[in-house]
């Protein structure tokens, strides 16, 4: 959904709409708009499935930006992959940082310290990945509109 804008609308205002009057009449329903031709694609009742919403996305996608929305999408998942696992192993670090900071012996002082440190490399390893994140759906449009 990153490489679209969702626009909720009541059924009544999409039939004033000039690009999407007459274009469906069941619900639930989603117009899924083609911005280089003002083509709709029209998905109700039973059509309106995962599978089939991703492919009138693809469809979309592939006329208006010069990035594969599947590979983007692939690439998106390992990338929250990545950082489930980072927030688990953050997650581990600072529950064993909470049991260590009750203790008052110098093993455990030094173990914190550690864990600090880790911890801190977890954090910038997690803004390396939100970084990634961004940069991967940085879309380019195939056509750039003139400016005035």
């Amino acid at each position: 959904m990153k490489a679209f804008k969702t626009v909720k609308m009541h059924p009544d205002h999409a039939e004033i709409d000039p690009v999407l009057k007459g274009k469906g009449a069941a619900l639930p329903r989603m117009l899924i708009v083609d911005p280089t031709k003002m083509k709709v694609t029209v998905l109700e009742k039973g059509k309106l499935k995962a599978s089939g919403l991703f492919k009138a996305m693809q469809k979309v996608a592939s006329k208006s930006y010069k990035e594969n929305l599947d590979k983007l999408v692939k690439g998106h998942i390992k990338l929250l992959v990545e950082q489930d696992q980072l927030v688990n192993a953050k997650k581990v670090l600072t529950d064993k940082a909470a049991r260590l900071a009750s203790e008052d012996d110098k093993s455990s002082a030094k173990e914190l310290a550690k864990l600090k440190k880790e911890t801190a490399e977890v954090n910038t390893e997690l803004a390396e990945v939100k970084k990634k994140s961004k940069a991967l759906w940085t879309l380019t449009p195939k056509t750039k509109k003139k400016s005035a």
